[in-house]
């Protein structure tokens, strides 16, 4: 479930027509900005909204001990005409992968595991088993080329409800493309084979699935009431998510999703609130020691983006978070230390290409935090 990192500042459930999204009028609230850029700020992003064609979009801003701007628009349910609530949860894609990095430092700080360990430790005969280690599946930096990436996501679009082939099954066809591995720890390469690698180490070393380690050490720690690693199919609740068909000029309906095709990398449904809570935890360490969270936060450049990468963790710019794309819905997490300040966007549309439809929106949303609060650094 590949990210979209905007620091800079198959099977369906059914077809639904194009949307007609103009009867339906923005709620906004606001005790944060000023008047005037509050309402500039709703009327961006409605405009973003009817220029991008989004079936809804929700967004939460809450800078503690000053206010909050909150936007909701759109259907939560093309098909019903059913209004976009703040409170839907929704598939939170890549943004999966600060909880599962997070989950896996629990384990480093309680000895179980060390980050220098190389995965040879469990598969010894994977190419350059002996000097890719933890850490560098954690930062993207493991070598393990993606060549297939496009065409995966491509086809866990087109066939979401697929079984899954195993761990051991996608090692051995990544070890068939030994002479494209680089050199580990050398340069960062966004790939979500990383955290199903981690997740196979994860149920070695604690006996337990990682949706399970993720549940006891983060969700239940934080009482994140409406998170949740996915065991079925459906989503919870009334929202739908939908992917445009450039052929029949109709949004198909790809909620129903077969939650291990995207694993550590993507599988976490959560809600607005709840990511709230998590971005600020996340950033600040809350359920890590202080040697960890230091380490976990320090970054080094991501091919192809102007990000930093940490420890399953985008970093840049004073912000701290993650963004995430899985079929029918795009996400941003963003926490921006200096001033507080957390900002999540949830637009329910994600196309077969893969391409952020909630990025433009993020970076409305963060310059008009920084231009009316502050800068972040």
């Amino acid at each position: 479930m590949r990210s979209a990192f905007t620091l800079s500042l198959g099977v369906w459930a059914g077809i639904i027509l194009g949307p007609t999204f103009a009867g339906l009028a923005s709620t906004a609230s606001n005790d944060l900005f000023p008047s005037d850029v509050a309402r500039n700020l709703t009327r961006g992003i409605a405009s973003i909204m009817k220029e991008k064609n989004l079936p809804s979009v929700a967004v939460k801003v809450l800078v503690r001990g000053k206010g909050q701007y909150t936007f909701v628009d759109g259907f939560a349910n093309l098909k019903t005409r059913t209004a976009r609530t703040l409170d839907q949860p929704f598939r939170i894609a890549s943004v999966t992968k600060t909880f599962a990095a997070t989950a896996i430092l629990v384990l480093v700080d309680r000895g179980l595991l060390q980050k220098d360990d190389p995965i040879a430790k469990w598969y010894p005969d994977f190419p350059n088993a002996a000097r890719i280690t933890v850490d560098d599946l954690l930062r993207m930096r493991s070598g393990i080329p993606a060549p297939n990436d496009d065409e995966v996501l491509a086809q866990v679009y087109d066939n979401p409800l697929a079984r899954v082939p195993s761990l051991a099954k996608e090692l051995s066809s990544l070890a068939a493309l030994k002479l494209q591995f680089k050199t580990p720890n050398t340069e960062g390469v966004y790939t979500d084979f990383n955290y199903d690698i981690l997740a196979g180490i994860v149920q070695q070393v604690a006996g337990k699935d990682i949706g399970v380690l993720i549940s006891e050490t983060v969700i239940k720690p934080l009482k994140l009431r409406h998170t949740s690693y996915p065991t079925g199919t459906a989503l919870p609740g009334k929202l739908r998510g939908y992917g445009w068909n450039p052929e029949t000029k109709r949004f198909d309906d790809k909620t129903m999703f077969n939650p291990p095709l995207a694993g550590a990398a993507g599988a976490v449904i959560s809600d607005l609130s709840d990511l709230v809570t998590f971005s600020r935890a996340l950033c600040h360490g809350d359920l890590l020691k202080p040697e960890t969270l230091r380490e976990q936060m320090q970054g080094q450049p991501l091919l192809g983006t102007n990000t930093n990468y940490g420890e399953g963790v985008a970093l840049g710019h004073g912000f701290c978070g993650h963004s995430g794309t899985i079929n029918g819905f795009s996400t941003d997490m963003y926490y921006i230390k200096k001033l507080d300040a957390s900002l999540i966007i949830s637009v329910n549309r994600l196309d077969r290409d893969n391409e952020s439809q909630s990025s433009q929106i993020y970076a409305l949303v963060g310059k008009t935090i920084l231009s009316t609060l502050g800068p972040a650094e």
